[in-house]
């Protein structure tokens, strides 16, 4: 095809200017676009190629359309032909949850000459090879065409968002540069849990320049099959037209959620000022109270690309198993025809987020951030279920903060309020560490025992700190004998008398009662204060507080000399 191209080249390349596309022609396709839009109609086949050391590699075959109603420039060595670039991709279920990343990208196919076919709409010219494609007309390039190194350029040289490009540009050279190439440790043979995908893309100058560039990529099902080093790839189903790959981990897992993500661009006339990227995610319970996290965030058209990923993290969430995933630059597909500096992103839990990151475009013009046509992976576990948070991304080229709504990530954990026991004398030693003080333990949940009750005495409260109406309640201990509701702002663990004291730092003594059957209250019928309003502290303002009974305890001859002794603990957060 490409000798049948550029025999005709010469004598039609006049010719082609010459063409008026009439009104009827925006009849050719139901409802065109205005202006020249090329899509990639069809993903026409696949070339395979023997592997160069580790690394397979391919390149697929496209037909473009022209679905706009004006024609699409085609000439060669200039500025005004389209591009064609893409990349491979792998969905496989690990660990019970999927994951979608791309294997490898190609470098850009420069075009040359287009035929006038019909594979998309009624061609409204047919038959030509020109150095237009007019509306409603297809052309297509052969994967071997595609893959031809002598007719890749870099990556680097084109700007996605306003089509521009290089006309003159370096090609690869050696091994398989410019194909997509792909490590061989990351191909296996297609299954139930494991599937490949192929994406092209066309990048032209008049296509964007009349921002109809957003619907520019298709994806098609791949085959593969081989072990080692010699893998062998095809195609599967028909093409889905103007769809970027990253929509098939949806149609592969429903549960899967699609976010179209908008972000600014050049505004300068008649750029539409935005460009489109799509975010895919999924979340997956582990079971134990852990879930997996998993995102895809897929660069379609951006020039500024993307430096930093951002999930909110909320304060007692647990976080581990963090990952991320990239593609690699091969063959000097960087600015300055050296490859991107293929470091991956670091995930650091901070400031209330989990962000990955790369350097800076004014640090390095080289820096592994996410460019067009390509998708990076974020992933990690957390032991909180999901709920819809607003992600940050950040612009890579013009730093540029983009919020995301409505992504999943981890939900504040649910802190029951604080109202309950604690600091018993029962041996257990569950929150402290200091014993009763002559192993007189007391009965489950209570304080020490005392010289009258081998159960020792307890305190409970009722009531609620949300309502202000806390009551402390003590029993157990002698039956006639005062005692002291007491307040502490901090907890304690040392020997107090014949028990151990819980309530400590700054100590207030709320109220001293006198036992009636050895128990008492506070507040009771007498008292005109809240617990809340004695102890000087604010209801909903979260303040923890730790409160005991001490009371006397007469029998000098029990346990140490002394006289008095105390109850479990309560702590309230108020």
């Amino acid at each position: 095809m490409h000798s049948i191209r550029s025999a005709l080249l010469s004598s039609l390349a006049v010719v082609a200017g010459l063409f008026v596309v009439t009104s009827s022609a925006a009849a050719q396709c139901a409802s065109p676009s205005t202006g020249p839009d090329v899509i990639c109609g069809d993903l026409n086949g696949v070339q395979n190629y023997t592997a160069s050391g580790t690394l397979e590699a391919l390149a697929l075959g496209t037909t473009s359309c022209n679905m706009g109603n004006v024609d699409l420039n085609w000439i060669q060595n200039t500025v005004n032909h389209p591009l064609m670039t893409g990349g491979a991709y792998k969905y496989k279920v690990v660990s019970g949850s999927g994951r979608f990343e791309e294997l490898g990208i190609a470098w850009c196919k420069h075009a040359f000459a287009a035929f006038q076919e019909n594979v998309c709409c009624t061609c409204s010219i047919p038959g030509g090879l020109l150095q237009v494609l007019h509306p409603g007309c297809s052309d297509p390039y052969t994967p071997a065409r595609n893959g031809t190194q002598s007719g890749l350029g870099p990556r680097y040289q084109v700007n996605p968002n306003t089509g521009a490009y290089l006309a003159s540009h370096p090609v690869p050279s050696g091994g398989n540069n410019g194909r997509i190439q792909m490590d061989v440790s990351t191909l296996e043979t297609n299954s139930a849990s494991v599937r490949y995908f192929g994406e092209m893309q066309y990048i032209a100058l008049d296509d964007a320049r009349n921002n109809n560039n957003d619907n520019n990529t298709s994806y098609r099902e791949l085959s593969v099959t081989g072990s080692g080093t010699a893998w062998t790839f095809g195609t599967i189903g028909s093409t889905v037209r103007t769809k970027g790959a990253i929509e098939a981990w949806k149609v592969v897992d429903p549960t899967v959620t699609l976010t179209p993500v908008t972000v600014p661009e050049s505004s300068i006339a008649p750029y539409d000022g935005n460009a489109r990227m799509m975010l895919a995610f999924k979340t997956t319970s582990l079971g134990g109270g852990q879930w997996h996290y998993e995102y895809a965030l897929y660069n379609q058209n951006s020039d500024r690309g993307v430096q930093a990923f951002s999930v909110p993290m909320p304060a007692g969430v647990n976080v581990t198993n963090i990952g991320f995933h990239d593609v690699d630059y091969r063959g000097g597909d960087g600015e300055g025809g050296v490859n991107r500096d293929g470091t991956d992103w670091v995930g650091t839990v901070s400031g209330g987020a989990l962000t990955w990151a790369t350097t800076l475009f004014s640090v390095n013009a080289n820096a592994n951030a996410l460019r067009f046509g390509t998708t990076y992976n974020f992933r990690f576990d957390a032991d909180q279920p999901p709920t819809a948070v607003n992600l940050t991304l950040t612009q890579y080229k013009v730093v540029n903060n983009v919020v995301v709504a409505g992504v999943d990530g981890p939900s504040t954990p649910v802190v029951p309020p604080v109202f309950t026991s604690f600091c018993s004398g029962d041996g257990t030693l569950l929150d402290h560490t200091t014993p009763c003080p002559c192993a007189n333990i007391g009965a489950a949940g209570n304080g020490c025992a005392n010289s009258v009750n081998a159960a020792g005495a307890n305190l409970t409260a009722t009531g609620t700190a949300a309502a202000d109406n806390v009551v402390l309640n003590g029993s157990g201990m002698p039956a006639v004998v005062s005692c002291i509701y007491l307040q502490g702002d901090s907890p304690d663990d040392t020997v107090f008398g014949d028990g151990t004291r819980c309530a400590g730092g700054a100590l207030i003594r709320l109220r001293t009662k006198n036992n009636v059957g050895g128990a008492s209250s506070f507040p009771d019928s007498t008292d005109t204060i809240t617990l809340s309003a004695r102890g000087g502290v604010t209801v909903g303002s979260g303040a923890l507080r730790y409160y005991q009974t001490y009371y006397r305890n007469s029998a000098a001859a029990f346990c140490p000399p002394e006289t008095f002794n105390v109850t479990n603990g309560w702590k309230i957060a108020w």
